[in-house]
């Protein structure tokens, strides 16, 4: 399923949440579809669950500048509210910490399912090789179980989002839903920059070149310049 310009959902009356494991997992994933639904005056929310200092591949990561970059994108793209939910030594240790707290963040944090009422909700891929997004995408996914409850919403979309690393996973990612961003893949790549310190060369999967062939790749599947792709897991109207 492509969703381009005219298609059955209008942007401008979706409400999104996006679940990340991290600053900057919103973007890589969602970035476009971001951008599209805030200028369709639409709601975009994000939810990061945990960011720490830690040593990664390629650098180290500090939280409180990591943080700063989340702030800075989150404004260039004009989100209306987001939340990092856990700081500290979780920060690729969420696999350790019970699922019902991660669910419980999702499902009633102070950026969450309970808070936004969200028409969609984005989340990570379930088959990562990183284990906080596994850990995250799982939470994510039961918290989006229909329940046939007025106390608790059933979010119309539930889609998992794409990211470079998944190029490398345990079962490939296979999209059957794609949002045509060919006029928002220069603001989708403008707000990765904000993200320097986790940027990496031309020849790495988070590279601002690699990001930018994906989604024409992508576009290229679906007949246009540019898009995201998604698994789809619920589309309900």
């Amino acid at each position: 399923m492509a969703l381009k310009k005219g298609s059955i959902i209008s942007f401008g009356e979706q409400r999104v949440l996006v679940v990340a494991p991290h600053p900057d997992d919103e973007v890589l994933g969602c970035g476009g579809l971001m951008s599209r639904i805030r200028q369709n005056g639409g709601e975009v929310h994000v939810l990061v669950m945990t960011v720490g200092d830690t040593r990664q591949y390629g650098g180290t990561s500090v939280a409180t500048v990591r943080l700063r970059e989340l702030k800075e994108a989150m404004k260039y793209l004009r989100i209306d509210d987001f939340n990092v939910a856990l700081k500290g030594a979780s920060h690729l240790k969420l696999d350790t910490l019970p699922q019902r707290t991660l669910i419980d963040e999702v499902e009633t944090g102070k950026v969450s399912i309970a808070s936004v009422d969200p028409t969609i909700v984005c989340i990570p891929y379930l088959h990562s090789t990183n284990q906080d997004h596994v850990a995250v995408s799982t939470a994510a996914f039961t918290a989006c179980r229909p329940v046939g409850s007025t106390v608790k919403r059933t979010p119309q979309i539930v889609l998992s989002y794409e990211q470079p690393e998944l190029l490398w996973s345990r079962r490939r990612f296979q999209p059957n839903f794609y949002i045509d961003i060919s006029d928002h893949l220069d603001r989708k790549i403008r707000s990765l920059g904000i993200y320097r310190t986790q940027m990496r060369n031309s020849k790495h999967p988070r590279s601002l070149d690699n990001v930018k062939r994906m989604a024409e790749l992508r576009g290229m599947e679906v007949g246009t310049d540019a898009a995201e792709a998604y698994e789809c897991h619920r589309f309900l109207t």
